[in-house]
């Protein structure tokens, strides 16, 4: 049949004939694509493992902190409750200002001795196991390494603390022959006096090292 929209001598174009692709821009396409995900999960897994690096250093430094934090709060309750608790035995009439120096905590330990008299080493008895509570108490604080050196010095000073007292309350134990003079108590209770000085500088270098920590 003539197709009165062709020319003379041409045939009217099949369009039904398939045209050829060009595949190549899409396979560029594609292969950009696929190279962004790459980088994209390349990225995506650096930043996961970024940030389970930084949250382990975060537990990690809150669980430094916390520790410090328990170490500061079990020096304090020591201090005002197992430590009060031995200085109210021991003296009974001790003012709070005496313990602020030598020469006020070996007036507090003399009149004790010399109201009690004999009846102190009795006394004293029933007070020393305090100072053993203390010294396990100090030694179940568990801190940080970097300062189990200061409450080493803590515990160590509690030692001598306890120490002092227990050759003071061995020496009043002691009978005085009839027409011997008396020894003198002086040199022992400097060696309390000291020990407790000696404490007291101990605890306040723990609580400085942990304060720096914090």
């Amino acid at each position: 049949m003539h197709d009165p929209n062709a020319r003379d001598g041409q045939q009217a174009p099949n369009t039904l004939t398939p045209v050829p692709l060009d595949n190549k821009d899409d396979d560029l396409d594609i292969a950009k694509l696929r190279g962004g995900n790459k980088r994209t999960l390349a990225l995506v897994v650096v930043c996961v493992a970024a940030a389970a690096v930084g949250g382990a250093r975060l537990l990690q430094s809150m669980d430094a902190h916390r520790a410090y934090m328990q170490a500061a709060s079990e020096l304090e309750r020591i201090e005002n409750e197992e430590s009060g608790a031995f200085l109210r035995c021991a003296l009974p009439n001790l003012q709070q200002s005496q313990l602020a120096s030598a020469n006020g905590l070996r007036s507090a330990i003399e009149i004790a001795a010399e109201r009690l008299d004999k009846n102190y080493p009795k006394a004293l008895g029933k007070c020393l196991p305090l100072l053993e509570r203390i010294e396990h108490s100090v030694k179940q604080i568990q801190p940080p390494t970097d300062i189990s050196s200061q409450l080493l010095g803590v515990s160590n000073s509690v030692s001598a603390f306890g120490k002092a007292w227990t050759e003071y309350r061995s020496f009043l134990q002691q009978p005085v022959q009839p027409g011997a003079e008396a020894p003198s108590a002086a040199p022992l209770i400097d060696k309390i006096t000291a020990s407790w000085l000696g404490y007291q500088n101990a605890r306040n270098q723990a609580k400085e090292a942990i304060s720096a920590r914090l």
